[in-house]
C-alpha cells in the first residue's frame, strides 16, 4: 500500500517558518551593526585609488555576508 501524500515525513522536520524568519532578522541586524564600523574604517583609511576602493568595498560586502550567515545560524540554534 502506498503512503498518503499528506503523511508526515519519516525524518524530523526543520525549524518552522517563524523561527527562521526571526533568526534571519537577528542575523541582518547583527550583520549591519558589525559592518558599519568596518565600512567607516575602510572609507577613512583606504587610499582614494579606484582599485583600493573596489577591494575595500568587496571586503565590506564579504564581511557582511559572513557576519549575517554566522549570526543567523547562531540565532537559529538559540531560538530552537
Amino acid at each position: 500500500m502506498l503512503p498518503l501524500t499528506s503523511s508526515p515525513a519519516p525524518w524530523p522536520g526543520g525549524p518552522d517558518r517563524e523561527v527562521r524568519r526571526k533568526a534571519s532578522r537577528i542575523g541582518r541586524l547583527v550583520g549591519v551593526v558589525a559592518t558599519l564600523p568596518m565600512a567607516g574604517y575602510v572609507t577613512l583609511t583606504f587610499p582614494t585609488e579606484r582599485t583600493a576602493r573596489l577591494v575595500g568595498a568587496a571586503c565590506v560586502l564579504l564581511w557582511y555576508v559572513l557576519t549575517f550567515t554566522i549570526a543567523k545560524r547562531v540565532a537559529l540554534e538559540w531560538l530552537k
